[in-house]
């Protein structure tokens, strides 16, 4: 069986990713969070693709938490963890390892 493409899955912010808890759901979901990083870890080579949508996905998170700490707007995200911080820097480092690897 073919392992679903997360990034792509959060991209598009189809149902169970990241982003689809952070957008439609306007909820941080750790455990989606963390199945991102775990499958960015596994990943033995990386695209310019891929790469790009993996800095798209960054600039909504960055956006998302924006938007929540911006007292002019009324988007608010549950369950967001007081370690928040820590769990996206799991995912930059994730990222920034797959970047130095890109050929």
């Amino acid at each position: 069986m073919k392992e679903r493409n997360i990034i792509k899955d959060n991209r598009r912010a189809g149902y169970f990713s990241f982003l689809y808890y952070l957008h439609e759901e306007k909820e941080f979901h750790s455990d989606a969070l963390v199945a991102l990083c775990q499958y960015l870890e596994r990943m033995d080579s990386v695209s310019l693709e891929q790469l790009k949508d993996l800095r798209w996905i960054e600039c909504q998170i960055l956006r998302h938490m924006v938007y929540h700490f911006d007292p002019n707007d009324l988007s608010r995200i549950r369950n967001l963890p007081t370690n928040y911080w820590e769990e996206l820097e799991a995912f930059e480092q994730v990222v920034s390892k797959l970047y130095d690897r890109y050929e």
